[in-house]
């Protein structure tokens, strides 16, 4: 039975050799957002590169290292619990003695050293990370409220494993970073006049959503690809004031709404006025100065008016 396995590790020792050959022959390739493209075995995913795994060798499995054969050799009941199976969307990575030996990516059944070796599975399916009612200020310093959700997915497994504690955890944490930092650079609403040193040049939250969604998955990926994670999307899901300040700010856009609509009006009234006067004269009804004053003062009484207007006669 020994020499059996010992043929059989030779084999699969010169078969990694064979295709190592071969990889080396071949142009490197890089992943950018999933579709094959010229690079140098990294992945990028915006301005950020994702780290990828190394291929997958058989015989770091079945012959990890020295220590781990001579030990399987001398207790060969171990094989009996030495299946792992890999699961669809799911990778493993391989430490032997606490080293870095191998990733494996494909699902089914594989046969590990079980001396000196540990496996941890990562899953590659696309997750979200949910971010509900985080209380931030915005680029003028009020409170408001957002929610947000991450779209992302694992694509380095050995990145994930190794470069970060918890890469769930690690997500989760980034993203709360992430979204105070862009926030803050925006006001939760623009002003039309855009007075004040935090003009944003009629940016705001409520009307760029699509602008500081981007710039939220830019900044996000540039945090992540260290981790082997690749950001999908990162939208805001709710925005509002926070509730201390919804209040006066409610007023406030109600102010804002009332001198909107009076310079309308007035705009209007003054434009009724100079068509009344005008068409007046050209029906050859000449007008003095201080008739035409009175005209005008009238129509802007009644138009601009927030009650009916009662008509006064002055009886000579």
């Amino acid at each position: 039975h020994a020499s059996l396995f010992l043929s059989h590790m030779a084999t699969l020792l010169e078969n990694d050799a064979k295709r190592m050959q071969s990889d080396k022959m071949k142009a490197p390739q890089a992943v950018v957002a999933g579709v094959e493209a010229p690079g140098v075995g990294y992945g990028a995913a915006g301005t950020a590169q994702i780290e990828h795994d190394p291929p997958y060798s058989a015989a770091n499995f079945c012959c990890p290292s020295p220590l781990s054969f001579a030990l399987s050799l001398l207790c060969p009941f171990s094989w009996l619990g030495s299946c792992r199976v890999i699961n669809e969307k799911e990778g493993a990575m391989l430490l032997t003695w606490g080293k870095f030996s191998s990733v494996v990516a494909e699902p089914g059944c594989y046969i590990l050293n079980p001396c000196g070796t540990a496996l941890s599975k990562v899953s590659t399916k696309q997750q979200t990370t949910d971010l509900p009612n985080v209380k931030l200020l915005d680029l003028k310093g009020n409170p408001v409220v957002v929610s947000g959700v991450v779209f992302w997915q694992v694509e380095g497994i050995k990145a994930a494993s190794l470069n970060v504690q918890n890469v769930y955890q690690y997500v989760n944490t980034t993203a709360m970073a992430t979204l105070k930092q862009v926030v803050s650079k925006y006001p939760y609403e623009d002003d039309d006049d855009g007075a004040g040193p935090g003009h944003s040049h009629g940016l705001s939250l409520k009307t760029e959503a699509m602008q500081v969604s981007m710039e939220l998955k830019e900044v996000l990926q540039q945090r992540l690809a260290h981790a082997g994670v690749r950001v999908i999307a990162f939208n805001m899901t709710d925005l509002s004031y926070a509730p201390e300040i919804a209040q006066a700010m409610l007023v406030r856009q109600q102010a804002e709404a009332m001198v909107k609509a009076r310079k309308l009006i007035v705009k209007g009234a003054v434009n009724i006025s100079e068509d009344a006067v005008q068409q007046l004269e050209e029906k050859g009804l000449t007008m003095s100065a201080p008739e035409k004053a009175k005209v005008v003062t009238n129509l802007l009484t009644v138009i601009c008016g927030e009650s009916g207007a009662t008509p006064t006669l002055q009886l000579n």
